[in-house]
């Protein structure tokens, strides 16, 4: 590869809506980094699960302007089922935190752009 070319970064976004806390973004992440199968693509270190400030530029939304960046670090999953493990992990997570404590953080998981961001 030459100085200057990119590598494509696979993976997903997870933000949460207007009724998530910062709390509920670290709890989030932490859930990820425990459930099946995520936690064995972490701990062989073939995924990365980040926080990060959100990118999508809405200065006036509601919620915690932090979202979950999981990121492929190698050729072990597909973008398609690193998706679907995590949309089954966060609507978990939503039912748990719905129950424990109302309310509802309308998860949004979306596959990461073609430059990672």
């Amino acid at each position: 590869m030459t100085e200057g070319e990119r590598v494509a970064v696979l993976g997903v976004r997870v933000r949460l809506g207007a009724g998530a806390t910062v709390d509920d973004v670290r709890a989030l992440k932490t859930w990820l980094e425990r459930e099946q199968p995520l936690e064995e693509l972490v701990s062989e270190r073939h995924l990365s699960i980040e926080e990060q400030a959100g990118t999508d530029g809405a200065d006036g939304r509601l919620g915690p302007d932090i979202e979950l960046v999981l990121r492929v670090l190698g050729d072990v999953v597909t973008v398609a089922a690193l998706t679907e493990y995590t949309v089954r992990a966060v609507k978990t997570w939503t039912n748990n935190r719905r129950r424990l404590q109302g309310g509802d953080p309308d998860p949004q998981i979306r596959p990461l752009e073609p430059d990672g961001e």
